[in-house]
């Protein structure tokens, strides 16, 4: 009896303080079965999604702003043929072939309950069945994940255009002791750590058990290789006392992605990256100087190579309407993002 009053007391305590630290409660994370896991390990990227797959846990979001307000989705999610969000692409084209390349920013669906919203799909209804728009993002991806998938994956289907919006990933790398061109000083291959991520699925799952819960994450996982994957390929801390320098090595990576779409006469609109802070903390705001570092050397490489570009650092407002958190966006700024870009296209072939 004692025992379970002290229990109690520490369950009490704890979601006390995290609500007073992080004004919500602690999410208790889906625990999905491994066999029914879509992240998957990958021998040329830290990871990727199962093809021909199917997502349908759904859950409320947990994001800081707006917490609890939106949804996974409204409608299951596909992955296809190349394991990207969406349906299936051909390697034969009949419209104008649109791929947007990214990680999290570009990939995320959430659900308002009435619909599901990404950026792509928004971008796809906005500019019309002339075009065929490809959600080829996937959240935790660096501008190397990218640039690998883009030469092995995507670059047989032969796209008019590709849009880059991309920032932020790489950003902790740089912020690593002893940085190597490749990201390996800081990043483990998915299938490295895999048997870790799969042994918190034999611990059990206590929702009401908030301390329980937390611990467990930290430790063992959650459960949820979607949620876990970061944690676990991630070989070092960040040294958020450390200074960015030229993000020289970020910068090199997306100049090859470049040459590579001029070789190739692929046309390439390219952006800033959209950053809120709103935490105002020493992490946030050295992202936030990172970001910026991010933002010039994209603009450096528009103009050396003539591409298309939209500036939505300046474009999107740093207000709660238009982001969920510091990077990602509520539909709204999803639907801004997306015109944005679109506005770019339409006068690009019209």
């Amino acid at each position: 009896m004692v025992i379970l009053i002290i229990i109690l007391l520490l369950e009490v305590i704890f979601r006390f303080w995290y609500y007073l630290k992080y004004k919500r409660s602690y999410h208790i994370s889906i625990k999905i079965p491994w066999k029914d896991s879509y992240v998957i390990p990958n021998p040329f990227l830290s990871f990727s999604y199962k093809r021909n797959s199917i997502i349908d846990k759904n859950q409320k979001l947990p994001y800081p702003l707006h917490t609890n307000k939106f949804y996974s989705f409204k409608d299951p999610l596909h992955l296809n043929n190349i394991g990207h969000f969406g349906k299936n692409i051909k390697l034969k084209k009949s419209k104008i072939r649109i791929l947007c390349l990214g990680a999290s920013t570009t990939a995320n669906n959430i659900s308002d309950g009435k619909q599901d919203y990404t950026y792509p799909k928004l971008l796809q209804k906005y500019l019309g069945n002339k075009y065929e728009v490809v959600n080829c993002g996937i959240g935790g991806w660096t501008s190397i994940d990218i640039l690998i998938n883009f030469q092995l994956n995507l670059l047989q289907y032969k796209p008019d255009m590709i849009i880059l919006y991309h920032g932020y990933n790489d950003l902790a790398y740089h912020l690593m002791d002893n940085i190597k061109t490749d990201y390996s000083h800081g990043r483990k291959n998915l299938g490295e750590v895999i048997y870790k991520i799969k042994r918190s699925y034999f611990l059990p799952k206590i929702k009401f058990f908030h301390l329980y819960e937390f611990f467990k994450d930290k430790i063992f996982g959650t459960g949820n290789v979607r949620n876990d994957v970061m944690f676990m390929i991630n070989k070092q801390q960040i040294d958020y006392l450390k200074e960015f320098k030229t993000l020289q090595i970020e910068k090199n990576i997306i100049e090859n992605l470049y040459i590579l779409c001029k070789h190739h006469n692929i046309k390439i609109l390219s952006s800033t990256f959209a950053y809120y802070d709103y935490e105002k903390t020493l992490a946030s705001n050295k992202l936030h100087k990172g970001i910026i570092i991010e933002n010039k050397n994209i603009k450096k490489l528009s103009k050396k190579y003539n591409t298309l570009f939209v500036d939505q650092y300046e474009l999107v407002p740093n207000n709660d309407e238009y982001f969920v958190d510091c990077v990602h966006f509520t539909p709204k700024g999803m639907k801004k993002i997306s015109r944005e870009f679109g506005n770019v296209i339409k006068k690009y072939y019209n």
